[in-house]
């Protein structure tokens, strides 16, 4: 009995230490996942590419915006820029391994007044699926109401805070939207600020903030989207969804 015991103990400790050299975790399943929701971390390096790498791709493709629609990675094709495919509002997001954007990329917009119920004080979409929603819904509005549209940079400023180590980095875009009324003929332009906000965590983008738009968007802009991009989402947007964007 005691030479049996003293046999088990032994192999017990021969396993335990040979999970230990494996990196194995005998608590947990054999088949266990690791999170999908905590992306891995990258070095310093990484992040400073693919933050330079994003900034690259929106000053090269913005202005192309109206034809070509959104760029969200560089490709190996003729052109060396890859658009996004599809239109379907709510349907699933290209796994583009290369995106500039993150996953759980965050658009916000707080138009200059109060809107009227039930939309809220600021506008805002969570997702790459609904803000690639969004922004078709901009591209092909525009194009069905105004000819000759086009946008033009203004101005493109990295913002960094914290010294050069530090993962606080931010682009800040003006630019000028314009076009030709198709009924009228009359030209409109409108200037657009944002600012992109890079993830310190993955060097994605993860918040896109719309600081302003002049002349403020008609109201029936607001309802139009509302009703094309959230109705295919199956949820609303409303003020309690006002939560910092997450990091992916």
């Amino acid at each position: 009995m005691f030479v049996c015991r003293r046999r088990l103990f032994s192999t017990a400790s021969v396993l335990r230490n040979t999970d230990a050299a494996l990196g194995l975790r005998s608590q947990r399943p054999p088949d266990t996942q690791p999170d999908p929701k905590t992306p891995p971390e990258i070095s310093d390096h990484e992040w400073e590419l693919r933050t330079g790498r994003a900034i690259h791709i929106l000053q090269q493709t913005l202005p192309e915006f109206f034809e070509t629609g959104l760029i969200t990675s560089s490709s190996d094709s003729a052109t060396g820029l890859r658009p996004i495919l599809g239109s379907v509002v709510g349907a699933p997001a290209p796994n583009d391994l290369d995106s500039i954007y993150s996953p759980n990329i965050r658009l916000s917009y707080t138009p200059p007044g109060n809107l009227p119920p039930p939309l809220p004080k600021t506008l805002h979409i969570e997702g790459i699926s609904m803000y690639l929603a969004s922004s078709v819904f901009v591209r092909h509005t525009m194009n069905a109401v105004y000819s000759e549209t086009r946008v033009a940079l203004n101005k493109v400023a990295v913002e960094s805070r914290g010294g050069k180590k530090s993962r606080e980095k931010s682009l800040v875009v003006g630019l000028t939207a314009s076009g030709v009324a198709r009924v009228s003929g009359a030209a409109s332009e409108w200037e657009v600020n944002s600012t992109y906000t890079f993830s310190p965590l993955t060097g994605l983008i993860h918040i896109h903030t719309v600081n302003s738009i002049h002349p403020a968007p008609h109201q029936a802009v607001y309802d139009a989207l509302r009703f094309n991009v959230f109705s295919g989402s199956g949820r609303e947007q409303g003020p309690a969804a006002n939560t910092t964007a997450k990091d992916s």
